[in-house]
């Protein structure tokens, strides 16, 4: 037999092998060995192996255009999963562990450059513990506190060159306490109370050299008086142009970016 044909016919079969072991199911119908999964269109959906129904080991999920969306690695009878996420082109966008198909301990997130985004840590699928924020220079642009799913603790935003913002204190979800913004060269911008997520009290502004500009009395989130220095309509809607981007916010909503 000529030597040539007799190494293609070996590697055909070797590939009618491999063909007749995957997709395999054992007689109670369970999925057994190599899988590839493919939609209606003959696009690959993921590939991975199967013990007795259950996920083991690696496990490759695709977009149609071939490039993976995600990569998961199975252990634990298929309980838990560590898996990473990956755009439309193929760059890391998120990485962490479920248990369970819940989200558990840390998640990263990265941006467009696979740039660390932000940290958030998770139990049951719930975010709990501590959560930041990152700008593109890797310093910190927000650091939060989690409990069962809400804002529970001291509250910090940071400008881009490291030093503080704002801090605050959250009580489920809603700001209670003392907040004090600041200046970029870390000065005490304006501080005052908040109460049930409405400003409370008086509020104290202050001037570039640290003396006082003027102070405002708010009940229920509505100013009711200045104690000091009546200023016109013109110049406290220059005053809330100024502050406007201290604006507390939260970057878990959808679309936030701390840039």
């Amino acid at each position: 037999m000529n030597y040539k044909l007799l190494v293609v016919l070996i590697f055909l079969s070797i590939i009618i092998k491999a063909q007749d072991t995957l997709n395999q199911t054992d007689v109670a119908g369970k999925k057994q060995g190599h899988w590839i999964k493919y939609d209606d269109n003959k696009k690959k959906l993921y590939e991975g192996t199967f013990l007795n129904d259950i996920p083991v080991g690696k496990f490759t999920y695709f977009y149609d255009t071939g490039i993976p969306w995600a990569m998961s690695v199975f252990s634990k009878n298929g309980k838990v999963n560590y898996v990473k996420h990956f755009g439309a082109g193929g760059k890391l966008t998120g990485e962490g562990k479920y248990v369970d198909e819940k989200k558990d301990s840390l998640w990263r997130f990265y941006d467009d450059d696979e740039k660390l985004l932000s940290e958030e840590f998770y139990i049951d699928g719930i975010k709990n513990g501590r959560a930041k924020v990152y700008y593109v220079n890797g310093k910190v642009c927000e650091d939060k506190m989690w409990k069962n799913g809400k804002l529970n603790g001291l509250s910090k935003k940071y400008f881009e060159s490291g030093e503080i913002k704002h801090s605050c204190n959250y009580v489920d979800d809603k700001v209670e306490g003392k907040v004090v913004y600041y200046q970029a060269l870390g000065k005490v911008l304006a501080e005052g109370a908040y109460k049930n997520d409405l400003k409370t009290g008086k509020w104290t502004f202050y001037n570039e050299d640290g003396t006082v500009k003027r102070v405002d009395v708010y009940v229920n989130g509505k100013k009711t008086g200045v104690d000091k220095d009546i200023i016109t309509k013109e110049q406290e809607d220059a005053e809330r142009e100024k502050y406007k981007d201290y604006k507390i916010e939260d970057p878990s909503q959808e679309n936030y970016s701390p840039h």
